[in-house]
C-alpha cells in the first residue's frame, strides 16, 4: 500500500473501535493536499524560515503584521508568544532536519520533522504541535517513537521531540519501551486490512504538513500498554 504520514498514522492509532475505519476512509479519499485549506501552513513555515537567520524572534514579529487573514489573526499570535518563551535564552543554531520514513510490518510511515536546531550544542530534531488542546501522553510516544525509528541513522546523537508550541513545551522520549514498537505493528497490520477491505481507488498522498491535550500519565487508547515515560523541559 501506499505510504502513511505520521499524522494520518497515529491518529488511528489514538482512536478506538469504528472511529479507526474512519481515519482510513477519510486517508483513502482525501483530495490532494491544498496549501489554502492548511490553517497552521503559514505559521509553521514562518517558524522554519526565521531559524534560517540570525533573529528568530524579531523574525516572527515581523512575519505576524503582515498576516491579514482574521482569524489567523486571532491565533497565531498565542503560537508565537510561545515558541518565543520556548526560545528563551537558549543558543539555538538551525540545520536542515532529515526527513525518512519508519517501516511498520508492511507499511511505510513517513516522518518530516520541521525543525533541526543545535540546543546549547545539542543536535535537536523537532515536530512541531499548534493545536489547542491537550496533547496526552500516548500520542507524544508514539510520535518521538516513530520519529527516533525513522531518523536516528540519519542524524545519529540527536534528541527526538514534539514541541507543544503554544505551551512552550518540548517533549521527548526519556526511555525507549520495546511494548510500544509491537503494538504499534498491530495498529500497522489493522490499517492495512481496513485500507484492502475498503472499495474505490486511493487518491495521490497528501504530505505531512498537518499538525498534530496537558499530558497525563496514563490515557486509555485501543491496545492496553504502559507507555513510554515522556519528559518535557
Amino acid at each position: 500500500m501506499e505510504k502513511v504520514s505520521l499524522t494520518y498514522f497515529v491518529d488511528f492509532v489514538m482512536k478506538s473501535g469504528t472511529p479507526k475505519l474512519s481515519v482510513v476512509r477519510d486517508f483513502k479519499e482525501r483530495d490532494k493536499y491544498e496549501p489554502f485549506a492548511d490553517f497552521y501552513k503559514m505559521i509553521r513555515e514562518a517558524i522554519v524560515e526565521s531559524h534560517k537567520g540570525p533573529l528568530p524572534k524579531k523574525s516572527l514579529d515581523k512575519f505576524l503584521a503582515i498576516v491579514r487573514d482574521e482569524k489567523r489573526r486571532k491565533v497565531y499570535p498565542a503560537i508565537i508568544k510561545g515558541h518565543k518563551r520556548f526560545l528563551g535564552r537558549k543558543s539555538v543554531t538551525w540545520f536542515q532536519p532529515p526527513v525518512g520514513l519508519c517501516k511498520i510490518g508492511n507499511m511505510d510511515v513517513s516522518v518530516n520533522p520541521e525543525l533541526g536546531l543545535l540546543i546549547d550544542d545539542v543536535p535537536h530534531v523537532i515536530k512541531l504541535y499548534f493545536k489547542e488542546g491537550r496533547l496526552v501522553s500516548n500520542r507524544v510516544s508514539a510520535i518521538v517513537h516513530l520519529m527516533s525509528r525513522a531518523l536516528s541513522q540519519a542524524a545519529p546523537g540527536s534528541v527526538f521531540g514534539l514541541l507543544d508550541v503554544r505551551h512552550s513545551k518540548l517533549h521527548v522520549l526519556k526511555s525507549p519501551n520495546p511494548g510500544l514498537h509491537a503494538l504499534l505493528e498491530g495498529e500497522a497490520a489493522a490499517f492495512s486490512t481496513m485500507y484492502s477491505a475498503l472499495e474505490g481507488p486511493a487518491k495521490p498522498a497528501m504530505i505531512d504538513g498537518a499538525p498534530e491535550e496537558t499530558l497525563s500519565n496514563v490515557v486509555s487508547i485501543p491496545v492496553p500498554f504502559r507507555p513510554a515515560e515522556a519528559r518535557s523541559h
